[in-house]
């Protein structure tokens, strides 16, 4: 079961604690979260762009009644792939920008009246322009003289490919993090090519930001940092427990339905009120996409980030809605950064068209079904075998 579901609710929360069978109850507060944006869907304000074709319409049709596309039971993996599909015909550029590590950050502020939700960017250059890149250069070794955490990182990538953590510059030195700036600029990832065709679309390029405190920081014993290897950081890779505390904080139609942690997607589970559930890995419903052993998470770093919500869940979630209902998307992941003492909460990246909670298949199935029925809810279209 859950456990000591009481302990982990807010106190204003109490009253959702979640009775047995846990697992069961907790899949039933997701959709009873998920219908809110089914609801919101009726008489949306969505971008043009994010329109379905009438193939992604008769699609919607088949994930909600096990129509004759594919197998039966299509989950959020399958809907977003046909999506991707569907679109790359017309492929519209109205929302690259959501995807491009770089013009994402200004166009978010232009939202929120200037206000910067994401990290600054100390530099940026695209590939290719020389001058730009000198500039960044120079960045570069200015704030690493000055002992700066920062991270080098392409402006195009995904899935954390080629993004190179410097969390002490002056244990490597400046021509060493120089020599990263050149390597993201012209990187490339075999499993960009999987991406979608708007993550593909962003022109390459590469940027400089401050580094967030990584996960490491938080744990009392350096042993349950196994993954903490000082030479990844020239490889561009990203270990484990250096990334930083990461909540992907999923959006249907304008309403926040729930979040998960990059690092540890199978353990727990947000809702939409801020509380954190921690899954019954046990439970015979508990079904992954990869079969592996009970996900574990140090336990340090769970109370961290009930703490951390505590003080920052309403926030996050009226940015994240606020973010997704200006521009007027359908859905929207906005993953965000917690528990640096120096940048609070900050937007690490948005992504549209994007993966959220595909390891937990009957989560995903859930949420397929239900960005389907909104859309034909939306549409005034008949929901078939909708339950």
């Amino acid at each position: 079961l859950l456990r000591d579901m009481a302990s982990d609710c807010p106190r204003s929360e109490e009253s959702q604690c979640l009775p047995a069978p846990a697992f069961d109850a907790l899949l039933s507060l997701v959709e009873t979260h998920l219908d809110i944006g089914i609801r919101a869907a009726r008489g949306y304000a969505m971008h043009p762009a994010c329109e379905p074709t009438q193939a992604l319409v008769k699609y919607f049709n088949d994930v909600l009644s096990g129509g004759s596309s594919g197998s039966s039971v299509k989950d959020w993996r399958c809907v977003m792939n046909k999506r991707i599909g569907a679109t790359y015909k017309e492929r519209r550029p109205a929302l690259i920008w959501l995807d491009d590590k770089f013009e994402q950050v200004c166009t978010t502020a232009s939202f929120f009246d200037g206000r910067e939700l994401h990290l600054p960017i100390y530099a940026h250059a695209a590939k290719g322009d020389i001058v730009a890149l000198d500039g960044l250069c120079a960045a570069v070794r200015e704030r690493a003289a000055a002992g700066e955490p920062l991270v080098v990182k392409p402006r195009h990538g995904s899935n954390s490919k080629h993004v190179f953590l410097w969390p002490r510059p002056q244990d490597v030195g400046e021509d060493v993090i120089v020599d990263s700036v050149s390597k993201a600029a012209d990187s490339y990832d075999k499993s960009w090519d999987k991406e979608s065709w708007n993550q593909n679309a962003v022109p390459k390029g590469v940027v400089l930001q401050p580094m967030y405190a990584p996960l490491s920081n938080f744990l009392d014993d350096a042993d349950d940092c196994p993954q903490a290897d000082p030479q990844a950081f020239s490889r561009g890779v990203c270990p484990k427990f250096m990334r930083p505390m990461e909540l992907k904080v999923q959006t249907l139609f304008g309403e926040v339905i729930g979040a998960q942690l990059n690092t540890h997607p199978q353990y727990l589970w947000v809702c939409r009120e801020g509380a954190v559930h921690i899954w019954d890995q046990t439970a015979e419903g508990f079904l992954t996409r990869h079969s592996r052993e009970p996900e574990q998470m140090p336990h340090g770093l769970v109370e961290l980030l009930r703490g951390t919500l505590r003080e920052h869940w309403r926030a996050i979630r009226a940015d994240s809605e606020r973010l997704a209902r200006a521009v007027g998307l359908d859905e929207l992941r906005v993953d965000w950064l917690l528990c640096d003492p120096k940048w609070g909460p900050r937007v690490g990246e948005l992504t549209y068209f994007g993966t959220f909670a595909i390891d937990l298949i009957p989560l995903s199935v859930k949420l397929a079904r239900a960005f389907a029925h909104a859309h034909l809810s939306r549409l005034g279209t008949p929901v078939l075998n909708a339950a």
